[in-house]
C-alpha cells in the first residue's frame, strides 16, 4: 500500500503542472500542483534525486507525507507517523532475452596476383671421378682334411647300441687374404650457382565488408515491488511506582464562639517522599523491523538515524539483545550490539553481543549487569560489524532491547 502511495506521488509530482515555488528555510517551498519538464532538446530521462547529507531527518508533521534519505535508503514519513523504509524484498529477475541473429559473414576479397618465379641458378660442374684401384691378388685355398675310417658295423640280432661314430678329421689351413688396392683421389667438387632474384609481392586483396550487427534481445521485465512488512508491536509500559504515603493530618484549631469563624489551624507538615518506582521487568525495546539489507564490512548503524531511541536507565540493572535473522547471514565473526551515548558524539557498548552468523535464527546475548556509567537517560542504537571483506546481504528482521 505504501509503495503505490509513493508511485502516486510521483506522479502527481510529474505529471501536474503550474507550481508556485519559492526560497524556504531550508529548502524550497513549492505550491502544487507540480510539473517537472525537461528543457526543449533534452534527450536525458527525467528524475527527482534525493541526496544524502548524512544529517537527521526532518520532524514529522501532521497532514504531511514526507520522503527523505537516511543511511542511502529512501524513507517515508506519513501523517505525522515516524519515518520507515518504502523498500520492500527484492522481485525475481526477469527471464534473459532470447539472443539475436548472427550477422552474415562479409565477402572474402579477391586473392592478390602472384609474383614471376626467380630465375634458377646455373648447375656448377661435375668433378672428374678417380680411378679404381688394382684389385689384389686371391690367396691360396688350403688342402683339405683327411677323412676319418668307417666304423665297424655291429652284430645282426637283437638291436643292440649304436657304435660310435668315427672322429672328424682336421680342417685344412685358411690361405691368406690379398692387399687392398689403393684409394683413388676424390674429383673436385662443383661450385654452387648464384641464387635467383625474389619475386615481388603479390597486391594485398581487399578487406571485405563486415556483417551486419545481430538485433539485441528485448530486455526481461522486472520484478514487482514487495509489500513492506507490518511494523512491530510497541513493548508495554511497566506499572507506576507506588504512592508515597500521605502526611498525618494537622491538628484542628479550637472551636470558636458562635458568631465569627475561629482561626483556621496550622497546616501540617507534609509526608516523607515515597521509595522510586522500579522499572519493568522485562522492559522491551524494538528497535528494527524489516527484511534486510546490504551490509557494508566493518561497524555500521542499523537503519542511520532514524532508529535511535532515548531509554531512561536509571532504575535498570541487567540488559540483553535479542535478534532475528532470515535466510541471508554474514560471515563468520560477524555481531550486532547496542550502544549508547552519554553525551551526544561517544558511543560506548550497552549490550552483549549477538551473533548474525547463522540463518533463519533467533539469537540473543546473554543477561548482563549494566555497564558502568549507563544508569541515565541516554541515547541508545543498533550496530553490525561485518567482519568479512566484501559487503554481504543479511536477512535482519527484528532486533529487540530489554531490560530487567
Amino acid at each position: 500500500m505504501k509503495s503505490c502511495r509513493l508511485v502516486v506521488m510521483l506522479s502527481l509530482l510529474s505529471g501536474m503542472s503550474w507550481a508556485q515555488c519559492a526560497t524556504g528555510s531550508p529548502g524550497t517551498n513549492c505550491g502544487g500542483p507540480l510539473s517537472v519538464q525537461p528543457q526543449s532538446g533534452n534527450n536525458t530521462q527525467s528524475a527527482i534525486t534525493l541526496v544524502d547529507l548524512g544529517l537527521p531527518v526532518l520532524a514529522p508533521a501532521a497532514g504531511q507525507y514526507t520522503l527523505s534519505v537516511a543511511s542511502g535508503m529512501i524513507v517515508e514519513s506519513d501523517n505525522g507517523n515516524s519515518y520507515h523504509s518504502l523498500m520492500g524484498p527484492q522481485g525475481p529477475a526477469g527471464a534473459a532475452g532470447a539472443q539475436g541473429a548472427t550477422g552474415a559473414a562479409g565477402p572474402q576479397g579477391p586473392a592478390g596476383p602472384i609474383g614471376p618465379a626467380g630465375a634458377t641458378g646455373a648447375t656448377g660442374t661435375t668433378g672428374a671421378t678417380g680411378s679404381a684401384g688394382p684389385q689384389g691378388p686371391a690367396g691360396p685355398i688350403g688342402p683339405a682334411g683327411a677323412t676319418g675310417a668307417t666304423g665297424t658295423t655291429g652284430a645282426t640280432g637283437t638291436a643292440g647300441s649304436q657304435g660310435p661314430a668315427g672322429p672328424i678329421g682336421p680342417a685344412g689351413a685358411t690361405g691368406a687374404t690379398g692387399t687392398t688396392g689403393a684409394t683413388g683421389t676424390a674429383g673436385p667438387q662443383g661450385g654452387v650457382g648464384p641464387a635467383g632474384a625474389v619475386g615481388p609481392a603479390g597486391v594485398q586483396g581487399a578487406v571485405g565488408p563486415v556483417g551486419p550487427q545481430g538485433i539485441t534481445g528485448a530486455p526481461g521485465a522486472t520484478g514487482l515491488t514487495g509489500a513492506v512488512g507490518p511494523i512491530g508491536v510497541t513493548g508495554a509500559v511497566g506499572p507506576a511506582g507506588p504512592q508515597g504515603a500521605a502526611g498525618a493530618a494537622g491538628t484542628a484549631g479550637a472551636t470558636g464562639a458562635v458568631g465569627p469563624a475561629g482561626v483556621a489551624g496550622v497546616q501540617g507538615p507534609a509526608g516523607p517522599q515515597g521509595p522510586t518506582g522500579t522499572m519493568a521487568a522485562p522492559s522491551d525495546y524494538s528497535f528494527y523491523y524489516g527484511t534486510g539489507y546490504k551490509a557494508g564490512t566493518g561497524t555500521v548503524e542499523v537503519a542511520g538515524t532514524s532508529d535511535r531511541n532515548q531509554i531512561d536507565m536509571t532504575n535498570a540493572i541487567s540488559v540483553r539483545c535479542v535478534a532475528t535473522i532470515g535466510s541471508a547471514a554474514l560471515p563468520s565473526g560477524s555481531y550486532a550490539e547496542a550502544e549508547y551515548t552519554p553525551d551526544g558524539t561517544n558511543w560506548f557498548p550497552l549490550s552483549g553481543e549477538v551473533p548474525v552468523t547463522t540463518p533463519n535464527e533467533l539469537s540473543s546475548s546473554s543477561w548482563q549487569g549494566l555497564p558502568t556509567g549507563a544508569n541515565g537517560d541516554y541515547m541508545v542504537r543498533i550496530v553490525v560489524l561485518n567482519a568479512g571483506s566484501v559487503a554481504a546481504q543479511i536477512g535482519l528482521r527484528q532486533l529487540h532491547l530489554q531490560f530487567k
